[in-house]
Order: structure tokens, then sequence, then C-alpha cells
């Protein structure tokens, strides 16, 4: 029972979430500029050919980057430990937008 309850409060650490201590607001993970909730309205407005660029002003710096550059992922503030999120992926080809969309974030898998 004891580990149980251990392995609980541990899942629940991993779902905690880093606020800023002025305002209350969850901050976004890794390098990325704006919440998911703005980075997911401002997607609307994606249109394929865009320039890395433009997806960088309408979107603002992703959470990560692949090493080469050219897939951006955003995601949302709380891991998709306890709660089953979905992260923002954009895949560019000679620095222009060629796909984008939202994946699940699954455990271990790539996004």
């Amino acid at each position: 029972m004891r580990a149980w309850i251990a392995v609980l409060a541990l899942g629940v650490l991993a779902g905690c979430v880093s606020v800023d201590p002025d305002t209350g607001k969850p901050i976004p993970r890794g390098e990325q500029r704006f919440p998911f909730d703005t980075v997911t309205r401002n997607a609307e407005s994606l249109l394929p050919g865009m320039s890395k660029s433009e997806c960088l002003m309408l979107l603002g710096s992703p959470a990560e980057r692949s090493a080469d550059g050219d897939t951006w992922v955003y995601l949302p503030e709380r891991p998709a430990v306890l709660i089953p999120g979905r992260a923002l992926r954009l895949r560019f080809a000679d620095n222009r937008l060629a796909e984008h969309g939202y994946r699940a974030i699954i455990l271990g898998q790539d996004l």
C-alpha cells in the first residue's frame, strides 16, 4: 500500500507546472515564447510556404527544435503525464513551412 501511495505522489509531482510567482500564470516550456493557448490561436493563421521568420513572428520561439532546425515543436504548459495532451509540430523544407499539425504527446515517442 505504501508503495502505491509513493507512486501516486510521484505521479502528481510529475504533473506540476512551473508558475510565474508574480502573475501566477504557467510558464511556457523549454525555449517556447508564448503560452500554448496563444500558440494554438495564432496557429490558425499558418499557411504552407510561410518562411521560418514569418512562423517565428506568428508563434514565437518553439519549445524544441530538431538538430537541423527543420522541425519545431510547441508544447502545452502541463506535462502530458497525467493528462493527455497534444503538441503543435511544424516541419520545414528549404526554410519554408511544408506541413504542420497537432500530435498526441505519448511518453517515449518523438513528436
